[in-house]
C-alpha cells in the first residue's frame, strides 16, 4: 500500500472524534451553563400495588385527599382490578363530594366483586347524596341484604336511608327496625353505629345523614 493510499485510513479516527465532539457540544455547553450535570429521570415506580395504597391510606387518615387519591390511582395503574383501591378511591371522591367519580369507582368495584356488601353500601350513600340513582342504589342493597351473611345494621341503615329518601316510610321504618335490633341483639354494634342509626330514623333537626366509615383496608 502507498502512501496515498494510506492517508485516508488515517484521518477517519479526526473525523470521527469531531463528529462525536459536535454530537456532546449542546449536551457539555448546558452542563456548564448550569454548572452541574445533566439531572438524571428515573421513569420507573419502584412501589408495588399495595403499597401505594397503604400510602393512600396514610394521607386520607390525615386529610390529605388529593395526595390519597393519587396513590389509590397509582395503584390502579399498577393492578386496574385492585378492588380495594377501587372503593378507597371512590371513598375520597366522595368525601370532596364529587358524587359522580365516586358512583364511577364504586362501579367498577362491582364489577370486579358483583354484589360485594361494602362497594353497594357505598354506592348507596353517593346515590343519597346526589340524589341520583336512589331505585337502582335500594334495589342493589335489597339484593345484598337477601343474603344472610350480608345482614348488618350498617347496611339495613342505609337501605333505610335511601328508602326515606324516595318517600317509603313504612319499608324505610323496617329497615331501620332491623338495623336497630341487629345493634341490641347478641352480635351488637358501636354505641356510635346505633347513636347513627337512631339519628338516621329521625333525622334530628333536618340534617343531612352521614354514612358510616367503610374500613380503608381489607
Amino acid at each position: 500500500m502507498t502512501g496515498r493510499e494510506a492517508e485516508p485510513l488515517r484521518r477517519r479516527p479526526r473525523i470521527w472524534r469531531r463528529a462525536l465532539f459536535l454530537f456532546l457540544l449542546p449536551v457539555l455547553l448546558a452542563a456548564a451553563g448550569c454548572g452541574r450535570m445533566p439531572r438524571i429521570i428515573v421513569l420507573t415506580d419502584p412501589l408495588t400495588a399495595e403499597e401505594h395504597l397503604e400510602l393512600g391510606v396514610a394521607y386520607e387518615r390525615q386529610g390529605k385527599l388529593d395526595l390519597a387519591i393519587r396513590e389509590y390511582e397509582r395503584a390502579l395503574r399498577k393492578e386496574k382490578d385492585f378492588f380495594q383501591a377501587r372503593v378507597n378511591l371512590g371513598n375520597a371522591w366522595l368525601a370532596k363530594k364529587e358524587y359522580g367519580k365516586a358512583e364511577e369507582e364504586y362501579r367498577k368495584a362491582l364489577e370486579v366483586r358483583p354484589g360485594d356488601p361494602e362497594a353497594t353500601n357505598n354506592l348507596g350513600w353517593a346515590a343519597i347524596f346526589s340524589g341520583e340513582g336512589m331505585e337502582e342504589a335500594a334495589a342493589k342493597m335489597e339484593a345484598v341484604l337477601s343474603r344472610p351473611e350480608n345482614r348488618a345494621a350498617t347496611l339495613f341503615d342505609t337501605l333505610g336511608v335511601l328508602r326515606k329518601r324516595l318517600g317509603r316510610t313504612a319499608a324505610a321504618e323496617e329497615a331501620f327496625a332491623e338495623a336497630e335490633a341487629l345493634c341490641l341483639g347478641e352480635r351488637g354494634c358501636p354505641a356510635e353505629t346505633l347513636r347513627e342509626i337512631r339519628d338516621h330514623r329521625e333525622e334530628r333537626d333536618g340534617r343531612v345523614p352521614s354514612p358510616a366509615a367503610p374500613p380503608l383496608v381489607q
